[in-house]
């Protein structure tokens, strides 16, 4: 059924199949991997690369996008936002947060972080909903992991949260480091001549746009992490098909 559909209806049909509780682990591998493979193909073919398509590009429209990750203090939301602006880069977007995590006690909004990703229109209607669905994969692939060992239990409880916390950062950071290369292998696939070149001018303009519109504080994070969680999380979020071990079991 995918194959008749469009290339973004089909990604985005890999995308629900991809943060699919009910999908097994392998199931929601394969259809991440074919979402992002088709994502990154389709993001360089929509590149027009003779010189009136490049200048079309720069009329392109730079805007703004949220995606919101719910959860409070207690809670991975922030480790998985920091993951998420690292598969943001690797998208060729510019990303940073809003901490709302305490908002619930002041106003009726649920905790949440928000994920502010600067880029060009066409850019981010295919990036947002893979955010959004790694979001749901980091939360399912960090509850997979701590429930798949009984030896997990034993661990202290502040030490259990900072092991959960690290595996979401890495989980966005092999995502990352994924997609890097499937961008790399599309712009490679195109053929067409200044490829790379486009695509790094379309990224230079965009964090020039944030420079100057934009007054971004650098975040300090106090908490001490553990290396517990950071293997399995970044092997969890690189998915490498066949050769790497599973980090994440299917329970």
């Amino acid at each position: 059924m995918a194959e008749k559909m469009g290339v973004e209806d089909r990604i985005a049909h890999f995308l629900r199949v991809s943060e699919d509780p009910a999908a097994t682990q392998a199931e929601r591998d394969t259809a991440g991997q074919e979402a992002e493979r088709l994502l990154a193909k389709h993001a360089i073919d929509r590149l027009t690369l003779d010189v009136d398509g490049a200048r079309r590009a720069e009329r392109e429209e730079i805007e703004r996008a949220s995606v919101e990750v719910a959860g409070g203090k207690g809670t991975v939301a922030l480790d998985v936002v920091a993951g998420l602006i690292a598969v943001a880069k690797a998208l060729g977007l510019v990303a940073h947060y809003r901490d709302h995590r305490s908002d619930g006690r002041w106003t009726e909004a649920a905790p949440h972080v928000e994920l502010v990703v600067t880029g060009f229109h066409s850019d981010l209607t295919l990036a947002v909903p893979l955010l959004e669905s790694l979001a749901v994969q980091a939360a399912l692939a960090v509850r997979g992991w701590w429930r798949s060992d009984p030896r997990h239990r034993l661990v202290q409880r502040w030490d259990a949260h900072l092991a959960r916390c690290e595996f979401a950062r890495e989980f966005g950071r092999g995502a990352a480091a994924r997609l890097s290369a499937g961008r790399e292998e599309a712009i490679a696939a195109s053929g067409a001549p200044g490829t790379a070149l486009v695509v790094a001018s379309r990224e230079e303009a965009v964090q020039q746009w944030v420079d100057q519109h934009l007054r971004i504080r650098r975040a300090t994070d106090r908490r001490s992490f553990t290396g517990y969680g950071r293997a399995p999380g970044y092997a969890a979020g690189l998915r490498s098909s066949g050769s790497a071990q599973r980090a994440v079991s299917s329970g």
